[in-house]
């Protein structure tokens, strides 16, 4: 017997339409019903939890999900745990293994990662997804936490961070190559990405708009829906160097002093990322990984993404 395929992944950049319903969460119900566990009847409504945890005002997420979601033709079931213990109780676990598609909102993804990873309910969404029974989406910070590291904090602390690993915070790794941003072109968040890449360069940048969805098929491929763009940023094969930046005063004043002050620091130098992979994915963008026409150029960042 052939090894079930892991199931769909969805990244959303966040701001998606959820009130007319719009064309992200009709291509996502539409690929997942596509793509249902064989064992569910063809005609039955695709079943699916919503995930509030990385919310701060979980109430009026479900209160606009619910509908979108049942105007989509789905049955939508609200997952609302706010603490790890929930994440273990038997009612959590039966809920996720009765659903076809487990959709994680906005919010904090420091918050969805430090209550889910680890517990019960990570074990089995990670079962599930690679069993081909679980399809998984996340919008905005559910988006960001389901690479293997993901963004926190703003531009200027990841700045700061720039060469030092401990800032890269493990994210819940259903995608274990990439490290996902979202509100991407909206929030000029292309440095944040680049920082974030270089500090770990084996892993590929994904950069998510607003009111747009990358559909990952493991092993198969992967499409671009929504109004925006995705961009991928591959740093495995760059270097990264710091030119220029001359002392301070404050900090030359105090070089022939036996202790330097704690507010003195060295002045900026420039950042040279070089060569640095920079790709754009705008929306109705299709491949198929097995396709003899995939481009050669491509190959190796959509591999890293689906293969």
């Amino acid at each position: 017997m052939v090894p079930a395929l892991p199931s769909l992944l969805a990244l959303i950049g966040g701001n998606e339409d959820r009130l007319t319903p719009g064309t992200v969460l009709r291509d996502l119900v539409a690929a997942c019903r596509a793509e249902r566990h064989a064992a569910r009847p063809a005609d039955a409504a695709l079943r699916l939890v919503v995930l509030s945890t990385a919310s701060g005002e979980p109430e009026f997420l479900w209160s606009q999900y619910e509908p979108a979601f049942r105007a989509l033709g789905a049955e939508p079931r609200w997952l609302d745990i706010r603490e790890r213990a929930a994440a273990a109780h038997p009612d959590t676990l039966a809920a996720l293994r009765d659903a076809d598609l487990l959709f994680m909102t906005g919010g904090d993804q420091e918050r969805l990662v430090d209550i889910v990873a680890g517990t019960p309910l990570h074990a089995l969404i990670l079962d599930r997804h690679a069993r081909g029974e679980l399809a998984i989406a996340g919008t905005s910070a559910g988006a960001s936490a389901l690479g293997a590291h993901m963004p926190v904090g703003d531009l200027n602390e990841q700045i700061v961070a720039l060469g030092q690993p401990e800032s890269l915070h493990a994210a819940l790794g259903l995608l274990p190559t990439l490290v996902i941003d979202q509100h991407f072109a909206q929030r000029r968040r292309h440095a944040r990405l680049m920082h974030l890449v270089m500090l770990s360069p084996r892993h590929l940048g994904v950069g998510v708009d607003e009111d747009t969805a990358l559909l990952i098929r493991p092993g198969r491929g992967l499409r671009v829906v929504g109004s925006g763009a995705v961009t991928l940023i591959d740093g495995s094969r760059a270097s990264e160097r710091r030119e220029g930046g001359a002392p301070t005063s404050a900090s030359a004043s105090t070089a022939t002093s036996t202790s330097a002050s704690p507010t003195t620091s060295p002045e900026p130098r420039a950042v040279a990322i070089e060569p640095l992979g920079f790709f754009l994915l705008p929306s109705g963008c299709a491949f198929e990984l097995s396709s003899p026409s995939l481009p050669a150029h491509l190959h190796r960042v959509l591999h890293a993404i689906a293969g």
